[in-house]
């Protein structure tokens, strides 16, 4: 039997379960609210296709709707997903025309999931012995962020604390540029530089401000077992009020003409270096 013909049958089935949705519907207002960055509830955010579905059910993400328009259910795993979610979320189906609505990309995107920021236990993770947080201080670019949470969860760091937040976590640039690193690497956003000091200093973080202008270079440091990394933002660098706290500087050696990387990769050398050394390696 054909994916085509199965998934008529899947809908027939279940159609007390899944309700066929027109642009005025409410979840599908949010769901183009979140692919615009329009949202205001910033618990929420959206995956497009099918590269989120299995990371998206395999951190037991707390999913609010599933849609999908059914022509874009085109294999198997496709239709594993609308089995998988049907009777645990509410499902939607969209029609070529409201899909149309929804996005301007032409390709076989039309599946979606509309998820929850998972929540964590932070005072615990803070308390651990040997722990990596990364401070994101006034990222300005979505990308920069999700590329930042995608080496997160690569070296496994504890916690990403953002502070002088100029970007969403939720924005959909953010979410693809994880590639899931969203759904598992703890995020918490603090109200000032201030109170995300003292809540490292309360735990017994050793602060490091990653700068152009330090005497050090990176790969000379034995990093202090509860290790805080702070990286500024693209335009103007680390908050002043970083500097008016106890921190060490280090910096990336730059050995062309220019004069830094992009806070993205820059983030990545020093995260590895540091994990790596915590690891003994």
């Amino acid at each position: 039997m054909e994916i085509k013909e199965q998934l008529t049958n899947l809908t027939e089935k279940n159609k007390a379960k899944i309700k066929f949705a027109s642009f005025s519907d409410e979840t599908i207002v949010l769901a183009h609210n979140l692919l615009n960055d329009k949202c205001s509830n910033p618990e929420l955010f959206i995956t497009e296709g099918m590269w989120a579905i299995p990371k998206i059910i395999f951190n037991k993400c707390e999913v609010v709707a599933f849609i999908f328009n059914p022509n874009c259910i085109k294999s198997e795993s496709g239709l594993n997903a609308v089995k998988h979610f049907v009777g645990k979320t509410n499902v939607f189906v969209i029609s070529d025309k409201v899909l149309n609505r929804l996005t301007k990309r032409n390709d076989d995107n039309g599946i979606y999931c509309i998820v929850k920021l998972p929540t964590y236990n932070y005072e615990k993770i803070l308390s651990k012995t040997n722990s990596i947080v990364c401070v994101l201080d006034g990222i300005e670019k979505p990308g920069n962020i999700g590329t930042i949470l995608r080496t997160c969860d690569a070296t496994q760091i504890d916690m990403v604390m953002i502070v002088n937040k100029r970007a969403k976590v939720t924005n959909t640039l953010c979410v693809k540029g994880s590639m899931g690193g969203i759904f598992n690497v703890p995020i918490k956003q603090y109200a000032s530089v201030k109170d995300c000091w003292r809540e490292l200093n309360n735990f017994g973080y050793t602060i490091y401000l990653a700068d152009t202008r330090a005497e050090t270079d990176y790969f000379k440091f034995n990093y202090a077992q509860k290790t805080a990394l702070v990286m500024g933002s693209e335009r103007y660098g680390i908050s002043k009020d970083w500097y008016e706290t106890p921190h060490t500087l280090l910096k990336l050696k730059m050995l062309g003409q220019c004069d830094s990387l992009n806070v993205g990769v820059a983030t990545s050398v020093l995260l590895y270096d540091i994990k790596m050394k915590q690891l003994g390696e």
